[in-house]
């Protein structure tokens, strides 16, 4: 598992008073990452500190660990009362959602497809490769998005009135890893930020994803067992 705590160094990310979005999801990627490894999982991450990593970069870093899955953490802002809650996005090109739109003005960015160099042939062909990949991966990530938004709502999360979307987010867009973007909550909401900075609640998003993860895992060993067949 990569784990991909947005933002960080020059770039804080969304800001409500002192607290920062990079701040706040490094401190919980670090928890997430000591509770999937107390599963077995392993586990890397894109920055450790508080230092700026470039969004390519991010994907690139997913691959060369051999992530099967990249989960992008965030807690962004939005304008009063436009949204509140954990919600899970995942790629979709067209989306046209006002609020997908504002946070994909962050998340712009083009990467490779692993193992093959598209750099030098033909665009139609290095989208027909990607697009190909992609018939695997989207439904995986889509997959993850369900299984995880059901454990959060199991764990008593507050959730989005919709809390699997579609976005054009730049670290989703990677056509051979599954890949999904959760955004803890909204430090632009009063609740969702005092949740954030609280520990017992904290505790609870860290069981609910890494039971997700570790879920979604033992459902992709199964189906790989079945295509084997």
């Amino acid at each position: 598992v990569m784990l991909d705590p947005g933002h960080g160094g020059f770039d804080p990310g969304a800001q409500a008073g002192a607290e920062t979005e990079a701040q706040l999801v490094l401190t919980f990627a670090l928890e997430l990452r000591d509770a999937l490894e107390a599963r077995g999982a392993t586990v890397a991450m894109t920055r450790y500190t508080d230092v700026y990593v470039r969004l390519e970069q991010r994907m690139t870093a997913a691959r060369q660990s051999g992530a099967q899955l990249l989960l992008s953490l965030h807690a962004d802002a939005l304008p009063q009362g436009q949204a509140a809650g954990a919600t899970v996005y995942v790629w979709n090109s067209a989306s046209n959602d006002q609020a997908a739109r504002q946070l994909t003005m962050r998340h712009q960015r083009d990467d490779l497809l692993v193992g093959t160099d598209l750099s030098g042939q033909d665009d139609a062909l290095a989208v027909a490769l990607m697009s190909f990949a992609r018939t695997d991966t989207q439904p995986r990530s889509e997959s993850f998005a369900r299984l995880l938004t059901s454990r959060m709502a199991l764990m008593g999360i507050g959730l989005h009135g919709r809390p699997v979307q579609g976005a054009a987010f730049s670290v989703l867009k990677s056509p051979d890893i599954a890949s999904a973007l959760l955004e803890l909550g909204f430090i632009s909401d009063r609740t969702d930020l005092a949740n954030l900075t609280d520990p017992a609640w904290r505790a609870r998003m860290v069981q609910a994803v890494a039971d997700a993860t570790t879920g979604w895992w033992n459902d992709e060993q199964a189906r790989a067992g079945l295509l084997r067949r």
